[in-house]
């Protein structure tokens, strides 16, 4: 392993336990308990002491030394903690590891060797479990990383390693009992947010035992109280001013639109493709509460000399139910008066933008979301092993759950355009991508109310979601509005697997083969919720208040945002407006408002995904010697055969607009395929400090389950175009055909030079496809359609409709995903400077540190022909870690960057339209052991106070900006 994170300063006469567990399942996964002892540090009078720093950092580089497969991690003492403020914010310390912080809420997603979080197969000491997952890949930030004592990236799975990793395993590791040290620990800490100076208390207490040589058993339990806050500004949407508009604004905008009847003046002299400005902005705080339990415990006794039996378990409840999202939204269309307060400014593909302008008769929203998060999961190992010097056997089964749920109720109240002008006006600044110079000016204060509203109308099924102040149309002046998406998902998992391996001697040292039984179980909800049946009439003025973040928005460091923000107040408002009367045959969803059946999501997020998994594999391990050189290795298959069943709904009618229930029927689509994964590595020893590796090997991940969409949708036409979303039952793995190189040089003890190389071949990947030719559907009678035919672009039906006295056909917009043809092909660099500096006369001794560089490409072509991308991944990424150590104190400093990198757009292999800018990020950590048993020490994390931050194409044309701002946490240890 390298690059890990701190350990915490541990009492001076701290060493490394011998290896004295139970081999894992696994045995490419071994954990620092595991790992030899490390060097010891003579401090001055002839004491021994192993303190934090140069512990956690020598357990990664010797558990790296004794692997064969290609890995690296982090690791903590046992006894300690990962100095950072979740799992996935440890792990960038990791060559090749980028975390995304696009991920709102702490999730702290990752994205491993240049492709996605739901690439990675997520284990615990090295076998499946269930993972709290909803739309994407796990959440890091679920777990509290103080029941961990160490988490192994393996790069370069072998054939008796869990499959579903294409870009590597990463494995959360749990000591067994009777691998611990005696003694116990208890911690209590205080996070403190600059932004919104917001408190999160946190403790931690655990304890090993060993009742006897023979019988162990351990406990951990640690809270956190989760209280931070995320600033916003989004410039959601561009949009060309209309000719009528640049004939408002002749002497500005006149040469950039030609001349027409709406624009006499205009002579574009100098575009005549027109000029764009920012027609929708939002300023955003999201505020996130709640709580984090996580616990392990476990028990291990060593029957006889040959016979060990033990229980790993362990549960995380991370439950954020006062989540809040607060909006304010200022829109502007062609029915706005816009006036440039600037020219516009030439973009690198020809376009043109306003960044300054002023407005009136905008459209202003105050939108307040309960927005509740629970992500909970629990498992169990109970494993059972015999070992003598020939063979070993070994036993596990594996029960585990998990939960992850996303509960919106969307509140929002709506100033509208008006004909005759709504009173709004104001004016906007962009900053051309320099955040600092945003500004925002908006009149009159307040700029949103509740007024007319308690006496409103509901908008009937054409507005399901919204109440007017007016039931005439023209004269709506105000507008309220609930809605919302609620997803949950469940995912259970039961496995049995055994292994067995007979050890020999001579170049052929052992024969592993072992069979796995796996049954996982997906369920999804997903519905939207719709604002008919409230009681409205409970509305008061008091719904709104003024938003007491304003004055502090982004920090003081986003420009000039308008501090006129009205946000609602969610617990009165909720309160008031409920119950609700039940649509006619509908249902209420679980937080107790309509659900609109008519959604595509009812149809899309309501399935169970069920895949049973049988696997068999074998390997071979060598070991030879050539030329004075030792060769060791293992070369093995893996076969897999899966059964997947999905029970999905399909839209049989729909009632009264809105739709109910009996709309749909359950339909099951089942298939089976079998994947075979080869894998060889071949380990040289050059010298005792050079190594050199070599992989091959096959890997396969099975789609996120919400990827998957067996029914096929027929959406209502609309302005004479059906929207069809095909199904995909047939929907299939994407495999990658993969090669490592390493080089490895130990070249003192505790330090690592590397250097490593790999590249990725996948196929299979999912891709959205829309064209006509390959998806004009031909079995379109079943759909209702009649009869489709592909003219130029267009998928035209047989059916027609009248409009404006012309009749014509039906247009059929179909999209749907697939498993694209054309493969990709990821390549990177992985360098890695460990140093540990003890050699160092004096007070150098104590220096030590590390630098590491990842460097990632990505080739190939989209079903389209264009170039490949993936979204969230830095070309370059960069961590720079020093420390200064003594048996009193220590000090760390981990500077990140990394390199700008594409969004995801419509689809995840079609080009993305937003990237995110490069940023870097220094974050400290230090400790002073008060005595032998009590350590204080202080993190503290985004000192350079650094904004990510997203554009389009180029930095002046800003999409959005994300400010989190410093955090401090203060952390008083003990040990017993």
């Amino acid at each position: 392993m390298s690059a890990p994170a701190l350990a915490q300063t541990t009492n001076t006469d701290a060493v490394v336990p011998t290896p004295t567990v139970p081999t894992p399942a696994n045995p490419s996964q071994v954990t620092p308990e595991q790992a030899p002892e490390v060097e010891q540090a003579t401090a001055e009078g002839g004491e021994i002491v192993v303190t934090g720093f140069r512990q956690s950092y020598a357990n990664a580089i010797a558990a790296k030394r004794n692997q064969v497969a290609i890995t690296d991690g982090i690791s903590s003492d046992g006894l300690g903690r990962f100095p950072d403020l979740n799992v996935g914010e440890a792990l960038q310390r990791v060559p090749g590891v980028q975390i995304n912080r696009e991920a709102e809420g702490r999730n702290a997603t990752i994205n491993l060797r240049g492709l996605p979080g739901e690439y990675a197969r997520l284990t615990l000491n090295g076998v499946a479990f269930a993972e709290p997952i909803l739309n994407d890949a796990a959440p890091l930030g679920a777990f509290n990383s103080d029941i961990f004592s160490g988490i192994v990236v393996d790069k370069s799975p072998l054939a008796n390693a869990q499959s579903g990793g294409l870009s590597g395993n990463v494995d959360l590791q749990i000591a067994p009992a009777l691998g611990r040290k005696d003694g116990g620990f208890a911690k209590l800490a205080y996070e403190h947010n600059e932004l919104g100076s917001r408190g999160s208390p946190a403790a931690t207490l655990g304890y090993n035992y060993h009742v006897n040589d023979d019988f162990a058993v351990f406990g951990v339990l640690a809270y956190k109280r989760e209280n931070f806050r995320r600033d916003s500004i989004l410039f959601n949407s561009y949009t060309a001013f209309t000719p009528a508009q640049a004939q408002a604004n002749i002497s500005t905008l006149g040469s950039y639109y030609a001349a027409s009847s709406a624009c006499p003046s205009c002579t574009g002299t100098t575009t005549t493709r027109g000029a764009l400005y920012n027609s929708q902005l939002r300023q955003y705080t999201r505020l996130n509460e709640g709580n984090l339990f996580t616990g392990a415990a476990g028990a291990e006794y060593r029957v006889d000399p040959e016979t060990k039996i033990g229980v790993t378990g362990f549960y995380s409840d991370r439950n954020l139910p006062k989540t809040r999202q607060y909006l304010l939204i200022t829109s502007n269309n062609n029915a706005s008066i816009l006036r440039p307060n600037a020219n516009p400014i030439a973009l690198d593909d020809g376009r043109y933008v306003v960044d300054d302008f002023s407005f009136s008769n905008a459209d202003i929203v105050s939108s307040s979301r309960d927005y509740a998060q629970h992500q909970k999961t629990w498992g169990v190992n109970a494993n059972a092993e015999w070992k003598n010097d020939d063979w070993r056997a070994n036993v596990i089964g594996t029960v585990s759950n998990a939960s992850n749920s996303s509960i919106e109720a969307g509140l929002d109240f709506i100033t509208l355009q008006t004909a005759a002008g709504n009173g709004v006006n104001g004016s906007i600044r962009t900053g051309s991508g320099k955040i600092e110079n945003y500004a925002q000016v908006l009149a009159p204060d307040p700029v949103v109310t509740t007024r007319g509203i308690s006496t409103g109308v509901w908008g009937g099924t054409s507005f399901p979601a919204a109440y007017f102040d007016s039931a005439d149309p023209a004269r709506r002046t105000n507008r309220f509005k609930l809605q919302g998406s609620l997803g949950y998902a469940r995912n259970r998992l039961l496995a049995t697997q055994a292994d067995l391996e007979r050890q020999f001697e001579g170049p052929l040292t052992g024969i592993q083969g072992g069979v796995r039984f796996e049954s996982n179980r997906f369920t999804s909800e997903g519905y939207r919720i719709l604002g008919f049946g409230l009681p409205i009439a409970n509305v008061t003025p008091d719904f709104l208040q003024q938003a007491g973040f304003a004055d502090d928005f982004f920090g003081g460091k986003g420009g000039s945002p308008t501090s006129n923000w009205q946000i609602i107040d969610l617990d009165l408002a909720l309160a008031k407006l409920r119950p609700v009367a039940v649509y006619p045959n509908g249902t209420l969803s679980p937080n107790g408002y309509n659900i609109n059946y008519a959604d595509n999501a009812y149809q899309l997020n309501n399935f169970v995904n069920q895949n049973n998994l049988w696997v068999v594999y074998g390997q071979a391990k060598y070991e030879f010697e050539l030329g004075g050189i030792t060769v060791r290795g293992n070369a093995g298959l893996r076969y897999e055969r899966t059964k997947n069943t999905i029970d999905a709904l399909a839209r049989v009618s729909l009632t009264n607009v809105i739709g109910t229930p009996s709309d749909f029927r359950t339909q099951q689509f089942e298939q089976n395929y079998g994947k075979l994964l080869p894998s060889f590595i071949a380990v040289a020893d050059i010298t005792d400090k050079l190594v050199l590796r070599a992989a091959a090997y096959r890997t396969y991940v099975r789609p996120q389950p919400r990827q998957f969409s067996p029914s096929t949708i027929v959406s209502a036409p609309v302005n004479g175009v059906y929207a069809v979303n095909l199904g995909n039952p047939d929907l299939k793995p994407y495999d990658a055909t993969s090669f490592d190189l390493s080089a490895e040089w130990y070249n003192r003890p505790n330090s690592l030079i590397s250097l490593a190389g790999f590249q990725k071949r996948i196929t299979g990947l999912i891709a959205t496809i829309t064209d006509p030719a390959q998806l004009c559907p031909t079995d379109s009678p079943e759909l209702g359609l009649g009869t489709l035919t592909v003219n130029g672009d267009r998928c035209e039906s047989s059916q027609t409709y009248t409009q404006g006295g012309i009749t014509q056909p039906f247009l059929v917009a179909a999209s749907g995903f697939v498993n694209q043809t054309n493969p990709i092909t990821v390549r990177g660099v992985e360098f890695n400077l460990q140093q540990s500096l003890a050699f160092l006369p004096g007070m150098l001794r104590n220096l030590g540190g590390g630098f590491n560089y990842a460097y990632t490409t990505i080739s190939g072509k989209t079903v389209t022909g264009a170039d490949a991308t993936l979204p969230g991944v830095s070309k370059h990424n960069v961590n720079v870690i020093g420390y200064y150590e003594t048996p009193d104190y220590g000090l760390r400093l981990v500077y990140n960057l990394r390199s700008n990198y594409d969004l995801a757009s419509a689809g995840s292999f079609t080009g993305a339209a937003r990237q995110v800018r490069t940023r870097g990020q220094l974050d400290l950590s230090a400790s002073y052991n008060i005595s032998s048993a009590l350590t204080l020490s202080l993190d503290a994390y985004n000192l350079t106070n650094a904004i990510r931050v997203e554009y389009e194409n180029q930095q002046n044309l800003p999409r959005r900006a994300d400010y989190d701002g410093r955090t401090y946490t203060a952390t008083l240890r003990a040990t017993f």
